[in-house]
């Protein structure tokens, strides 16, 4: 995906616990409100409304969006994190929308619920109650 950060165009794509931002292999660990990038922190609050997004890192603000007629083509879900899935949601050829809860995955006992980030129809699921998968594993692919 592409962001536009302070005017500043990045290329960014997320694996899991992995980016790749400008070409750059970089580590991620994200908690509620604190972001690791390789070992280095940073405290996040943002506003979620809105283009451009608003978005205060270590108390600096920035201003986040997307090149104009820039458009988002998401083929599937990876697990965000390693862990159990608990409850799958939906079935293949349901049209699902933005937001709406698609599987639920348990990890250091907490839930944690996976939203579709789209619009779509489903192609395939990949994994099943009980299945335990590892962060950047494919999930679910959309048509």
């Amino acid at each position: 995906m592409k962001l536009k950060v302070n005017g500043n165009d990045y290329d960014i794509e997320i694996m899991g616990k992995k980016a790749t931002v400008n070409g750059k292999q970089i580590s991620i660990k994200l908690n509620e409100d604190v972001i690791m990038l390789d070992s280095n922190s940073f405290c996040l609050d943002f506003v979620d409304e809105g283009e451009p997004t608003l978005m205060i890192i270590n108390g600096v603000a920035y201003t986040v969006d997307r090149p104009k007629g820039e458009t988002v083509s998401i083929k599937n879900i990876k697990a965000p994190m390693s862990g159990r899935i608990i409850d799958v949601q939906v079935t293949k050829g349901n049209e699902i929308k933005k937001g709406q809860v698609i599987l639920v995955i348990e990890a250091m006992k907490m839930q944690n619920q996976i939203t579709s980030p789209v619009n779509a129809k489903i192609s395939e699921i990949k994994v099943r109650k009980g299945q335990s998968v590892k962060g950047g594993e494919e999930m679910v692919t959309f048509l």
